[in-house]
C-alpha cells in the first residue's frame, strides 16, 4: 500500500501530506511529532489499510511551508490547521493517530471540538503542562518573543543526508534506520551539501503552555475513546501527569510497552503498535472489513 502526495491551502500557508487512499476507509488524521515530519507514519499506515489515512506536514516542517515572519508555532495554529484540512478533505467527523507533539495536539483537540473526533490513538504522548511551573512559563514566554525579534541564524550545512542521520541519532534515541526515514523527508539541497527544512523557530521555547487547570478541563471534555500507547523507554516530557490525565479524561485506556520513543516507527517495534491500533479500532471485525 503506497502514499500519494496532497497539498491543502491553510490560509497563506500551503500544508502538504501523504494520503493512503482508501475511498471507502475510516477517515483518519496523522499527525507527527516536534521537528518530525509525515515520513513518520511509512511503516504503520501500510498496515492499517481499512484507513483513509492523511499524514499532514505541520507548518514548517516536511514540504509545508513557514509561518510568516513573527508568527509562533504554537498548538491553537496548529489545532486550527487540521480542522482546516478535515473540511477541505470533506470529513465532518475523523480519527487521529498522534505521536508526541502531534499526539499532544490531537488530544488538546478532541477536547476542544469533541463533536468532530471519532476516536484517538495517541502515541507516546498527551497533552500535558510538561512539569513547567508558573514563573518558568513567563520566562518562556519572554524568551519566545526575545528569540522571534533576534536575527535569524543560518541553518548547519551537512555534507549528506546520510550524516544528517547520524546526527539525529546521536541527539535523540532513535535508530538509523528510524531517522534516515525522517531525514528523506526533512531535508534540502543547499550550496555545500545538505539542510534541515524544517523552520528553526521550531526550536524557539513553545509560548503559552497549558496550566493544570487547562489541561484537566480539556480532557474531561473528551468523549472519544482514546487509546495512549506509553513508550517504556520513551520520553519523559509528560509521564509524570499520565496518571492525572487518567483521572479527568473519561475515555482514556493507557497501554505500555517497551520501545523508544519513535516506537511507531522503529522496524523492531512499528508492528506491535500496528497491532494495538487494529485491536483498539476492531479493524479485524466484520464490520471493519465490510467498511
Amino acid at each position: 500500500m503506497s502514499s500519494t502526495e496532497v497539498s491543502f491551502q491553510v490560509s497563506e500557508l500551503t500544508l502538504t501530506a501523504k494520503h493512503w487512499a482508501n475511498p471507502n476507509g475510516i477517515p483518519t488524521l496523522a499527525l507527527h511529532g516536534w521537528l518530525d515530519n509525515a515520513n513518520t507514519f511509512d511503516r504503520l499506515a501500510p498496515l492499517l489499510p481499512e484507513l483513509n489515512l492523511v499524514a499532514l506536514d505541520f507548518a514548517g516542517h516536511g514540504y509545508s511551508d513557514h509561518r510568516a515572519s513573527g508568527v509562533h508555532y504554537a498548538s491553537l495554529l496548529d489545532i486550527q490547521d487540521v480542522l482546516t484540512v478535515a473540511d477541505q478533505l470533506g470529513w465532518n467527523t475523523f480519527n487521529l493517530i498522534g505521536h508526541s507533539m502531534g499526539a499532544s495536539v490531537s488530544s488538546e483537540l478532541s477536547g476542544m471540538f469533541p463533536e468532530r473526533v471519532e476516536s484517538v490513538a495517541l502515541i507516546d504522548g498527551i497533552l500535558s503542562t510538561g512539569g513547567v511551573p508558573l514563573e518558568e512559563r513567563i520566562d518562556q514566554n519572554r524568551e519566545a518573543i526575545e528569540r522571534m525579534m533576534a536575527p535569524s541564524k543560518p541553518a548547519k550545512v551537512f555534507p549528506d543526508t546520510e550524516t544528517m542521520a547520524v546526527r539525529v541519532t546521536e541527539a535523540t534515541d532513535q535508530s538509523i534506520e528510524a531517522a534516515r526515514v525522517l531525514v528523506e523527508r526533512g531535508h534540502k539541497v543547499v550550496e555545500g551539501g545538505v539542510t534541515w527544512r524544517t523552520d528553526l523557530r521550531i526550536r524557539f521555547p513553545t509560548p503559552m503552555r497549558p496550566s493544570i487547570e487547562y489541561v484537566d478541563g480539556l480532557m474531561a471534555r473528551c468523549d472519544s475513546p482514546t487509546m495512549l500507547r506509553v513508550a517504556n523507554q520513551g520520553d519523559e516530557w509528560y509521564r509524570g501527569e499520565v496518571n492525572l490525565r487518567e483521572a479527568s479524561h473519561p475515555n482514556l485506556e493507557v497501554r505500555y510497552m517497551d520501545g523508544p520513543h519513535h516506537v511507531h516507527l522503529e522496524p523492531k517495534y512499528f508492528e506491535q503498535v500496528a497491532a494495538e491500533i487494529r485491536d483498539f479500532w476492531n479493524l479485524d471485525s466484520e464490520v471493519a472489513k465490510a467498511s
